[in-house]
């Protein structure tokens, strides 16, 4: 997970929401040294999704995306949201 001082998240909030929305990108937000916050997707990720945003990409290698592919019946979803408590 990235860390991002307060002000610079402020100053480029919108590119860094584009980020975690578009790349899935997970930032802690710092303030004094401090953490204060994390910024994650609110969606939750699947290898399908995974997928389709690598098409974009350089290609990885036949073996990975037969690897991802078979490892969706391994994952799991929480039944509740884990950031809540």
């Amino acid at each position: 997970m990235t860390t991002v001082t307060a002000r610079n998240a402020s100053r480029g909030f919108s590119s860094l929401l584009d980020r975690v929305e578009h790349d899935g990108e997970e930032y802690t937000v710092v303030r004094d040294g401090k953490a204060i916050a994390r910024i994650v997707p609110a969606t939750t990720r699947t290898v399908a999704g995974f997928l389709a945003r690598r098409a974009s990409r350089a290609a990885l290698d036949d073996g990975f995306a037969t690897d991802a592919t078979s490892a969706r019946d391994l994952l799991t979803q929480d039944a509740v949201d884990p950031w809540r408590d």
